[in-house]
């Protein structure tokens, strides 16, 4: 064996031990089923936790009202939680990973930790006191009310009004299920090993997430709720 060869073998032994000795704490963790995820490719709603019902076409039209109006394209996502990230961090690197763009909004909403966030290119026409005046009118009071599917009909309708000039409509509310998705949520949480990953690919994961945090940072002051509860 060539002196390089061995220390090739002794690198890797030692890699396999760090990593051996990383098992027991990366099983020991939650899972972390809703990491930034991939969109839907069959409509602009991705909905992980069945929030929406009976009312997915409803919020698909007023997503399309949107569209045909401002040609803005809201994408609305459902989760249980954000996997222990900040609201605004967790959708500014589901944006990235999915390749919104100028024209893009996403809102990201965790139903079992009741938070929710939002996230624009920073060159977006819709501005900050936009936003928040749609976020304060529309989003937030359907789901302090667990109407999941009218916080997204609410955050299309006041993005189309705003964007014409006009005031963001009061939505109706339709109080909907606190906790939707709750016993099928952590159906899968006995299968650890399922969910423990090489050390390296973790740590690619993390770098990934602060590059895509950094890209649509520009506004998060301003767009995250405060303590980013609904509460």
């Amino acid at each position: 064996m060539t002196p390089s060869s061995s220390t090739a073998v002794r690198a890797a032994v030692v890699a396999v031990a760090v990593l051996l000795g990383w098992l027991p704490l990366l099983s020991a963790f939650p899972a972390v089923a809703d990491d930034p995820v991939a969109l839907s490719r069959s409509g602009r709603v991705t909905d992980k936790v069945d929030a929406l019902g009976d009312r997915a076409d409803v919020t698909e039209r007023a997503l399309d009202r949107l569209y045909d109006d401002q040609r803005v394209q809201l994408f609305v996502v459902y989760v249980r939680d954000f996997s222990g990230r900040s609201p605004q961090s967790w959708a500014d690197a589901t944006a990235d990973r999915n390749g919104l763009g100028l024209e893009d909004v996403l809102l990201a909403v965790a139903t079992h930790d009741r938070q929710f966030a939002y996230s624009v290119d920073e060159g977006s026409r819709l501005t900050d006191a936009q936003l928040q005046d749609v976020a304060t009118t529309a989003i937030r009071p359907a789901l302090r009310e667990n109407d999941w599917a009218g916080a997204a009909i609410g955050a299309a309708d006041g993005y189309r009004a705003v964007l014409a000039d006009r005031p963001v409509p009061t939505p109706a509310i339709t109080p909907g299920t606190a906790d939707p998705g709750a016993d099928a949520s952590r159906a899968g949480d006995s299968a650890t090993g399922d969910l423990v990953l090489p050390v390296a690919a973790a740590c690619a994961a993390c770098v990934a997430a602060t590059i895509a945090y950094k890209r649509r940072r520009k506004r998060a002051t301003t767009r995250t709720t405060p303590g980013g509860g609904l509460r």
